[in-house]
């Protein structure tokens, strides 16, 4: 991995995509001029696509920040869950979606189109360019189809060049078969020896600098994601799927932090209010889990409250607080997550503060309540110079996955081996994070201090950490759902996949209680009802009546956020 920084495309960014209601005239413009393409090299699209994976900052502030996060009890806002939370944060702008079509589907598939117009000589020096597209191009149509359902995939982004502009629907399942195969024979072609020195990205990919093997690595780990799917709806398929990975052998399996698949950018890349996490608080259930086992991230995730000694004797010696007060070194307390908890007189004190005039003079409020590390989300946060990160699918993905599996006994595997592994990575990863994103506390102090072997060891040894087989797999998820901060959308997966974390889960979260009722966790993205004026029209309704027919579980209505998609079987 290394530091990439942001640049201004010189590709227009299309604004109309298939499920908007923009005008057909629109549409076709934007479809048919294969012109933008005249002075664009492979190279050049390659690149302007990877910014586009993570360029959209309502993604952040909408889907993770405002809805995923707060659902999964990754945060909260400062005061606590509101009553009306989950149905008030519930509408996800979906910017996935939107960011698929036209865009980062249309930029790969150009990059096969400006290949196939070359000498057959180029075209066989760009066998690996084409195989690196086609694994991004699938992963980011499974990452939409995660939560829409069926996508206009197979027959999508050939408008401009002879193709149709009323793609049909592909289902999830037939879906999930057709990226896998993609990436599957994407994998074989960088795997294989090439006839002719192959043309390499270089400095375009900012991932791995156009390495075949990184990438074969990549694509490995992102099938068995896509695998681990079908667990509920074909577990034959899944294991099939899985034993077809590991096959490959370890030279193309990810085997430590080097090989992971992470956005980076520069402190400028992620400015501006909808990427900051400053306002939000960190969450009880998790704070405490972690607290308690003495995991090293949490120092990570969270900045200390204001309560350090100094700020306490201060306090004291101003008469601020009682001069019976005896110090609490525990810095770190999250909000409660349930609205009702958040509002109960026990807890409300937590979010009384106390001001004190420091020696440089002002005034300084003290709360006991930790906050997100704004750095962690973005490192430009208050002048930082720090480094971005945005995880795709990382090795401790890939471990936690392994270990769930041997859990499972669906490979031979040592579910305890992985289970470690992912944990170690995880630490680690986020070690190297808070290091390059320069994370600050709550003064705008440098924070870090690095993680120690000594301390992974001992954090493995905890009660509420230690392998025990016989709560194999809810120990694996508990501690991927960690690792997932930054992915919240592998966080909502593996909840809806496995069940954990849940309220009695070795990390347990609250009960979500809004007015004494518990509170539904969404399972879908809401689906727009597309303007008849829509060139698609008959498609997406068509798309939208199937998938109603074929899942009784699908949802009242397209917009229905607690209904699921065919993955996510009840």
């Amino acid at each position: 991995m290394k530091t990439t920084y942001r640049v201004l495309m010189g590709l227009a960014v299309f604004g109309c995509i298939t499920m908007s209601s923009c005008k057909k005239e629109k549409f076709v413009e934007l479809n048919t001029n294969p012109q933008i393409l005249d002075k664009i090299t492979p190279e050049q699209q390659f690149f302007n696509a990877s910014i586009r994976l993570m360029d959209d900052r309502e993604e952040w502030y909408y889907d993770n920040l405002r809805g995923i996060m707060p659902w999964m009890q990754m945060s909260t806002p400062l005061n606590g869950n509101g009553v009306g939370f989950v149905s008030e944060s519930g509408s996800l702008r979906n910017k996935r979606y939107t960011m698929f079509y036209p865009g980062i589907g249309a930029s790969l598939t150009d990059i096969e189109q400006l290949v196939s117009g070359m000498s057959e000589e180029e075209q066989a020096k760009r066998v690996h360019q084409i195989a690196i597209s086609r694994i991004v191009r699938a992963y980011y149509a499974f990452y939409v189809s995660d939560i829409n359902g069926s996508l206009a995939y197979s027959e999508a982004f050939q408008g401009k060049y002879g193709g149709t502009f009323t793609p049909k629907y592909d289902t999830q399942e037939q879906l999930f078969d057709i990226v896998d195969n993609e990436i599957k024979m994407a994998a074989s072609q960088l795997a294989a020896a090439p006839a002719v020195p192959q043309t390499s990205y270089g400095t375009s990919d900012m991932f791995f600098g156009g390495s075949a093997v990184k990438w074969v690595k990549t694509a490995n780990a992102i099938r068995m994601r896509i695998a681990m799917r079908l667990m509920k709806r074909n577990p034959t398929k899944m294991a099939t799927r899985i034993q077809e990975v590991l096959a490959n052998g370890a030279t193309n399996l990810m085997a430590d932090n080097t090989d992971s698949w992470i956005f980076e950018g520069a402190n400028t890349f992620a400015l501006g209010g909808d990427w900051s996490a400053l306002n939000l608080r960190a969450p009880r259930p998790v704070v405490d889990f972690m607290y308690t086992n003495s995991d090293p991230r949490i120092r990570f995730f969270y900045q200390p409250n204001l309560f350090s000694q100094d700020n306490f004797n201060l306090a004291k010696a101003q008469g601020k607080i009682p001069a019976s007060a005896v110090y609490d070194a525990r810095r770190y307390y999250g909000v409660a997550t349930s609205p009702d908890a958040a509002a109960a007189a026990d807890f409300a004190k937590f979010f009384n503060s106390v001001s004190i005039t420091p020696a440089t003079g002002g005034t300084l409020a003290l709360d006991t309540l930790s906050n997100l590390q704004p750095r962690l989300f973005a490192a430009g946060e208050n002048g930082g110079t720090g480094v971005n990160f945005f995880p795709l699918v990382t090795y401790a993905d890939y471990c936690f996955m392994r270990a769930e599996l041997a859990a499972k006994t669906l490979t031979a595997d040592n579910a305890k081996e992985w289970y470690d592994k992912g944990i170690t990575a995880s630490i680690q990863q986020y070690d190297d994070m808070a290091n390059r994103a320069k994370i600050v506390d709550r003064n705008n102090n440098d924070n870090y201090v690095p993680a120690t072997a000594t301390e992974i060891n001992a954090y493995l040894t905890k009660p509420g950490v230690a392998y025990n087989a016989a709560k194999g797999v809810e120990m694996i998820a508990c501690q991927a759902y960690l690792h997932f901060f930054k992915q919240p959308n592998e966080a909502w997966a593996i909840y809806k996949r496995t069940g954990f974390p849940n309220s009695t889960s070795v990390l347990q979260l609250e009960k979500l209680i809004a007015q004494g009722t518990e509170q539904a966790i969404p399972r879908r993205a809401s689906l727009p009802f597309p303007n008849v004026t829509n060139l698609n029209y008959e498609n997406i309704i068509t798309a939208y009546d199937d998938m109603k027919k074929a899942d009784p579980d699908w949802g009242t209505s397209p917009s229905d956020i607690f209904g699921r998609v065919w993955w996510d079987k009840k």
